[in-house]
């Protein structure tokens, strides 16, 4: 595997700092690449790259998990899956939901301002993913493409299909979820007695409440965190701390790829994002929009509690991946929002042996795994 030397742990590199490493990244393995800049119905300015190809099999968009933006898709090398799916035919399109760092504009507001920072993976789903999803399609010769979307990207991914029915019906030809997280009802990992405390202070503590957002990229808690890790023996601890949360699989975390989770993590994220998903783990797993309070709720929605997202009016085809030993969003959880969808929607399922949350992303064996089996699903893929 061929290396570039990127990352510098005790301060905020240029793979980050500067938006044009990911696109020296992408040329070097691929020679061409390409920057979008669109902004959504409500004001977000959005970045997308594209790695373009001429006469692809196929459009594929890239929607990156909580606590990341695109250079996920990027950061293993020639393995990456985006230059997999490339080499393998497909034009590719890497996208950035609100708030991370490729993505921090607006028309009127700064990303200073808590307004900015009053979204979840709501608006993420029914904006971003549409704004995004149509600006493809308007610049490209596929009249739908197909949508991968990992863990938060997943459930951005269910909101715009089941907001927006007749658009994504129209506009997708497949959407492909890796551990996507909806219904958290199950969870056995370690966050679970973490959150509720957390959420417990930001609703009842106003100091908390003036810290808006956590886990930006340069903040002195990751630049400690990532010094830590590149010590060794601190390195090892990674793998204890990944299996604490995302679930126990210690011979699977890839050793190789420890700095370059690192250098990659880190993506501001509002606590209301937190909120919303802590909601639907303390509902026992209720997929539900934003619960802001009876009478809020009333104003909004015309009902007392959030409504259901309406799983039932998806017309996209579905086809859901789910790690067998992730205690973040449990098999049990995805088997059952896969009997929620439409049998129409219901394309397939594969229940990855062996795998947690977090190695769908960094795993030893994701690409035989898991990004072999996505190419295999978009081969015999039918509409």
């Amino acid at each position: 595997m061929e290396k570039v030397n990127i990352f510098s742990p005790f301060k905020t590199n240029d793979w980050h700092q500067n938006p044009a490493g990911i696109v020296k990244i992408i040329q070097r393995y691929t020679g061409v690449c390409e920057t979008h800049h669109l902004q959504t119905d409500d004001g977000y300015i959005l970045t997308m790259f594209q790695i373009p190809r001429r006469n692809p099999k196929g459009v594929i968009l890239l929607q990156h998990p909580i606590f990341f933006d695109s250079r996920i898709w990027v950061s293993q090398y020639n393995n990456s899956i985006a230059f997999l799916f490339w080499n393998a035919g497909y034009e590719v399109w890497l996208g950035n939901t609100r708030g991370n760092f490729f993505s921090k504009k607006h028309s009127n507001l700064s990303s200073t301002d808590p307004a900015f920072w009053n979204f979840t993976f709501h608006e993420m789903g029914y904006y971003d993913n549409h704004a995004t999803i149509e600006y493809i399609k308007r610049n490209t010769s596929q009249s739908k493409i197909i949508f991968v979307g990992y863990s938060m990207g997943g459930t951005s991914g269910f909101v715009y299909a089941s907001t927006r029915p007749e658009d994504a019906s129209r506009s997708v030809k497949v959407i492909i979820t890796m551990a996507a997280v909806t219904h958290l009802s199950r969870g056995t990992s370690f966050s679970k007695y973490i959150v509720p405390p957390f959420f417990f202070l930001q609703r009842n503590l106003k100091f908390v409440d003036a810290y808006f957002t956590v886990l930006r990229y340069d903040s002195w808690y990751l630049r400690l965190v990532r010094s830590l890790f590149a010590a060794f023996p601190c390195r090892k601890c990674i793998i204890y701390a990944n299996g604490l949360i995302s679930g126990w699989t210690p011979d699977e975390l890839d050793p190789d790829l420890v700095d370059e989770l690192m250098q990659v993590f880190g993506s501001e994220v509002p606590l209301k994002m937190f909120d919303h998903y802590n909601q639907i783990y303390i509902s026992g797993g209720e997929f539900r929009m934003y619960d802001y309070g009876e009478r809020e709720n009333v104003h909004l929605y015309g009902t007392k509690k959030p409504p259901w997202y309406p799983l039932e009016d998806i017309k996209v085809p579905i086809f859901l991946m789910y790690g067998q030993n992730d205690s973040f969003i449990c098999p049990k959880d995805n088997e059952y929002l896969y009997g929620l969808l439409p049998r129409n929607s219901a394309y397939g399922k594969l229940s990855v042996e062996g795998f947690n949350h977090a190695d769908f992303g960094f795993g030893r064996h994701r690409i035989e795994k898991v990004y072999k089996q996505i190419l295999t699903v978009l081969e015999n893929f039918e509409e």
